[in-house]
């Protein structure tokens, strides 16, 4: 079975009723459909905003976000893809593909390259004003590690409806 991760920084009373609303998420989405989904126990990849390394997990998936985009966007720019003027004439197939997941990685919608999905905000990214509010509120917010399996190669596909 494949692994994916994701960090899911999610609001809730208790680890427990944050696990659910994590399940909840992944059970209602029509972009990602895991065949198994496991959330890290406290300690072992999860963190209220309490603890610490909270903040330090929290910022690296952020920065591991930002990987994956420039990633991407240095792979289409080995495609010929230079500037916005290129898109235009961006061609079907390969290259619209990666300019799709660069534009849902920035706009919000998760998918199997996401490494820190933000549910308060649907975002990769998390504003000032909620790490304010997480400061100010910490045992309301926590950052559950999840593990989605994959057992075959299309049961976790990207459902994009556009």
């Amino acid at each position: 079975m494949q692994q994916i991760h994701h960090l899911i920084l999610c609001r809730g009373e208790d680890f427990d009723s944050a696990s659910r609303h994590v399940q909840g998420f992944f059970d209602k989405t029509i972009l990602l459909n895991y065949d198994d989904l496991q959330v890290a126990a406290l300690g072992q990849g999860s963190w209220q905003a309490v603890d610490q390394g909270f903040w330090a997990a929290l910022d690296q998936g952020i920065a591991d976000n930002h990987g994956v985009v420039a990633d991407l966007v240095e792979e289409l720019k080995e495609t010929g893809f230079q500037s916005a003027d290129d898109l235009s004439a961006i061609e079907n197939g390969y290259q619209s593909k990666v300019l799709h997941i660069i534009a849902h990685l920035l706009d919000g919608f998760i998918g199997i390259d996401t490494v820190l999905y933000n549910m308060q905000e649907d975002s990769h990214w998390i504003s000032k004003d909620l790490r304010t509010t997480i400061t100010q509120n910490p045992t309301d917010y926590w950052l559950l590690a999840i593990k989605a399996g994959i057992k075959s190669p299309g049961s976790a596909s990207l459902i994009l409806k556009d």
